[in-house]
């Protein structure tokens, strides 16, 4: 019986070491994961003016292609009568229909730095300039929107 023994203790001894070693009893996995987009800079300036009356809103259109930077500044109002402390409505958004319902919005003064920031795109987005409530009679607007 001593073969009969040693051929049971062979086989336990390699049941043992497979399973130690990772046969079917070990698993893995595989994690992926999907990069994050970089925001491509804004290489695009668009400068744009118009009338805006009391009580109003304007609104320009542009299109940007990849994922990217938007900087939108209003650049400057004039007109009669303007209070020192004088701030208009500016967003940023998509259009709708004949209007631009935005997304983000501030109100603001004029500036030489961009006063409205954010990343969006690809798509059609854009810039609405907005009385909100301190004009007294129309104005003359500039701004500029930067986009890739």
């Amino acid at each position: 019986m001593p073969t009969l023994r040693a051929a049971l203790a062979i086989a336990c001894a390699a049941a043992i070491a497979a399973t130690a070693c990772g046969g079917a009893s070990a698993s893995s996995s595989t994690t992926t994961t999907s990069p994050t987009p970089v925001a491509a800079d804004a290489t695009t300036s668009e400068t744009f003016e118009t009338t805006l009356s009391a009580g109003d809103g304007i609104f320009y259109s542009f299109s940007i292609a990849v994922y990217g930077n938007v900087a939108v500044t209003l650049t400057g109002v004039s007109g009669a009568d303007l209070p020192e402390d004088l701030t208009l409505g500016v967003g940023i958004g998509r259009p709708s229909g004949t209007s631009c319902t935005t997304s983000t919005a501030i109100s603001t003064g004029p500036g030489t730095v961009a006063q409205l920031t954010g990343t969006y795109g690809p798509g059609v987005f854009c810039v609405r300039i907005y009385d909100n409530g301190t004009l007294t009679g129309p104005v003359r607007v500039s701004a500029t929107v930067a986009h890739p």
